[in-house]
């Protein structure tokens, strides 16, 4: 009987305290979530207006407030279980939004990207044999490969040239 009283009466002091720390960081997690969604709202009206260049800034916004909710939630989640899964499909989300963003961005203003890797679909209007490569072109965007094929989904970095966008292959 003792024992139950003695747990009866320590349990609130220990429960509370872990809701408080439990409410610290799930609450400073909502923060982040909170901000992700400000700076996603703040996207609309930039790409409505098509001003990439405000659209591209969001992105890096949108990258650190992502960084800093995954380490945030991995770090200390785990104390509230649900909140630590339920921001895990957040942050699951808010990537899927910043590349679907990227992709928006790079299809409208691909020479934001300059001296970036990025990885986009690619589909060929021409190809022209160089020396020791071949160039895909579409429109003001050219594709450097050492290979006569080139695959629909392209990875390879970003150079601004003779004001075409070249994005080189070849590593």
């Amino acid at each position: 009987m003792k024992k139950v009283k003695k747990f009866l009466k320590e349990f609130p002091k220990w429960f509370g305290l872990y809701l408080g720390i439990a409410g610290l960081i799930t609450f400073n997690l909502f923060i982040l979530e909170e901000a992700f969604q400000t700076a996603l709202f703040s996207s609309w009206p930039a790409a409505d207006v098509q001003e990439w260049r405000l659209v591209k800034r969001t992105i890096g916004v949108m990258e650190k407030l992502h960084t800093t909710l995954v380490w945030s939630n991995n770090i200390g989640g785990w104390v509230n279980p649900f909140a630590y899964v339920a921001y895990s499909g957040y942050a699951k989300s808010e990537e899927l939004y910043i590349d679907a963003l990227k992709a928006k961005v790079f299809a409208n203003a691909p020479e934001l990207f300059d001296g970036e890797i990025v990885t986009f679909s690619f589909k060929s209007n021409e190809m022209e044999p160089a020396k020791d490569h071949y160039i895909f072109k579409n429109g003001n965007v050219a594709v450097l490969s050492a290979s006569d094929k080139i695959p629909e989904v392209i990875t390879g970095k970003v150079k601004i040239a003779d004001y075409k966008v070249v994005i080189d292959t070849r590593r």
